[in-house]
């Protein structure tokens, strides 16, 4: 028995939820570990055969924003059909743009343009679907485990995502030097399916709101930009939901800096070799997914999770003000496990609480507007420093440090008041 069923098991006391979670949980894993492994690959190619950043950079924004254009799209059909579905059918959809790829690559080789232009057009359609795949996995979450159950669930599912990333970008060149691109393709469309196939095993309770099978129409357009505006009236109206999103997309925001210009704080601000890169994004990533998994047990000894929440900003941002100030590289590198350890936890806090205090007729579409959120604060966040760096030369030491500031005051004036007691009384 592996340490996840023991989990499991000692928890999820509910048979079907066991198994409903199990399936959940597998078929997420897997597509997640082929995704992993294929976009490694699939950016060396590119620096191979192409050998422009600016192409590689195109492929990872390109998906990040078409997830984001489909996230609310996804949230109003999450809301409106069945979850379970939808979820299997954009699995079905990723697996079979998927399977394009290696079979263009296997029969037309030498055709580099195509397969660059191939390759974007795909991370298009794979964007979308991710877009409305998440709204309805996270809302069919809550369907399938209690209230009580769900801290737990959402932690596992986090760390899922997380471990997937951490392992399936450290063996996809291993694998691409053994086995080559079109094998790891492959595997990667077939890894779509077998998701499918298990989530259409799942037995999940009828959600509030679901049209049956046997009324499924064409979809009237204007009742989904309706159901759009339907639940960001919501949010605009419900001040612990809204301050949550806030919080959220502050802090991922002002993390992005830290991505963009750790390179050139490596070098200038630590005066350490370059390969230190690697290590510090291992280190946050592995401190990230410790932070996921320790949300659950926080349960037994904390009552009031606004100052648990509290206190993970505060420390969060007095960590990003130690980078700032921080010359050693291996003082650093116990700051970025910390910075990881709290960002993991405050992630799986705010989406447990936002699942938790939101009806289930607009969860789905609470959730897209928080995905969309997630998605584009992080890049726009490496964009802004990034312009700020480069054109008003401030040093990077310096933007750290004002960083952590913002986080500090972002969180002091959130947590300010009952807003966010009773959202984070669960």
């Amino acid at each position: 028995m592996t340490g996840l069923e023991v989990l499991l098991n000692m928890q999820l006391s509910d048979k079907l939820s066991r198994r409903n979670f199990q399936l959940m949980w597998f078929g997420n894993f897997i597509s997640q570990f082929g995704s992993q492994i294929a976009f490694i690959t699939l950016m060396f190619w590119l620096k191979e055969e192409v050998g422009l950043a600016s192409v590689m950079g195109l492929s990872a924004m390109l998906f990040s924003v078409f997830i984001a254009l489909f996230s609310p799209l996804g949230g109003v059909l999450a809301d409106t059909y069945s979850r379970k579905k939808i979820i299997i059918c954009s699995d079905i959809l990723s697996g079979t743009a998927s399977l394009i790829l290696p079979v263009t690559f296997y029969f037309l080789p030498d055709q580099i343009y195509l397969l660059v232009t191939l390759v974007l057009l795909i991370q298009l359609v794979l964007g979308a679907a991710l877009g409305v795949y998440d709204p309805a996995y996270s809302s069919l979450l809550t369907n399938v485990v209690s209230k009580k159950q769900l801290p737990l669930a959402n932690a596992v599912k986090n760390a899922t995502i997380q471990g997937a990333m951490l392992i399936g970008q450290g063996v996809g060149l291993l694998l691409y030097g053994q086995f080559g691109i079109i094998v790891i393709l492959f595997a990667n469309s077939f890894s779509f399916y077998l998701s499918a196939l298990a989530e259409s095993w799942i037995k999940p309770p009828k959600q509030v709101g679901e049209i049956s099978s046997q009324s499924w129409s064409r979809p009237n357009f204007q009742k989904l930009f309706y159901s759009m505006k339907e639940g960001l009236e919501y949010i605009s109206n419900d001040p612990s939901v809204k301050s949550l999103l806030v919080l959220i997309g502050g802090v991922y925001f002002l993390s992005g800096p830290f991505v963009v210009l750790l390179p050139f704080y490596i070098e200038q601000s630590l005066y350490a070799p370059g390969f230190w890169y690697g290590y510090l994004i291992s280190v946050f990533g592995g401190g990230g997914l410790i932070g996921y998994l320790s949300l659950p047990y926080f349960k037994l000894i904390v009552q009031d999770w606004s100052s648990l929440g509290l206190a993970s900003f505060l420390i969060f941002g007095f960590l990003l003000i130690g980078l700032g100030l921080s010359d050693n590289i291996y003082f650093t590198l116990i700051i970025f496990f910390g910075c990881g350890y709290c960002f993991g936890l405050i992630n799986v806090m705010i989406e447990t609480a936002i699942l938790t205090n939101t009806p289930d007729v607009k969860r789905g579409r609470v959730m897209s507007i928080y995905r969309v959120i997630t998605r584009l604060t992080y890049p726009l966040g490496m964009m802004v420093s990034g312009a700020i760096a480069d054109l008003y030369l401030i040093s990077i030491d310096f933007i750290f440090i004002i960083c952590g500031f913002l986080v500090l005051v972002l969180s002091l004036q959130q947590f300010r008041g009952q807003k966010l007691k009773t959202a984070l009384a669960f």
